[in-house]
């Protein structure tokens, strides 16, 4: 879990490896689009909850019962997929039915954990709020974009070095 939590907060699974692109930066956004300064704190936060939520579950029942870790791994395993599909493979109606499957996994291990320990349950609620969020920020820019699979992509790799291509 701390793997995870360092994984995710460091910034590593919006990047990969450093090189970056304008696809996001082109689409067009919703007027309520947070800024992009606020998706770090946020999540690092939630991550944050996300780990003491599963420490807590584990302190209470270790590795006994299969279920309730079945759900959580496959929902941070979701989690992890989502930036990947939306960020690196440019796939708007992709990457918002799989943040729908990631949200009924996140709420599903709300609804295993609250029996275990009631606040590592509830830990998770601003992770389903937040998701719900993103769920419907996703689906909007995939509305306002419907050619975005088809735009031309810059990647950066220095100051002076980069290349760009049709993403179809």
């Amino acid at each position: 879990l701390p793997t995870v939590f360092l994984f995710e907060s460091s910034g590593i699974n919006a990047e990969y490896g450093g090189v970056r692109d304008d696809w996001f930066d082109n689409l067009v956004k919703p007027w309520w689009n947070p800024p992009d300064w606020l998706f770090g704190p946020v999540w690092s936060t939630l991550y944050f909850m996300i780990a003491i939520s599963a420490f807590k579950v584990y302190r209470k029942i270790g590795f006994t019962m299969a279920l309730p870790w079945i759900v959580f791994f496959i929902q941070i395993s979701l989690n992890f997929a989502w930036p990947i599909i939306f960020f690196k493979g440019h796939q708007l109606l992709g990457s918002f039915i799989e943040v729908l499957i990631l949200l009924a996994f996140i709420i599903l291990n709300v609804i295993v954990f609250l029996p275990i320990e009631k606040a590592a349950g509830v830990l998770l609620l601003p992770y389903v709020a937040w998701v719900s969020f993103a769920s419907y920020l996703n689906f909007t820019l995939w509305r306002l974009n419907p050619d975005a699979d088809n735009r031309v992509i810059c990647y950066w790799f220095s100051n002076t070095s980069y290349f760009c291509h049709t993403d179809n």
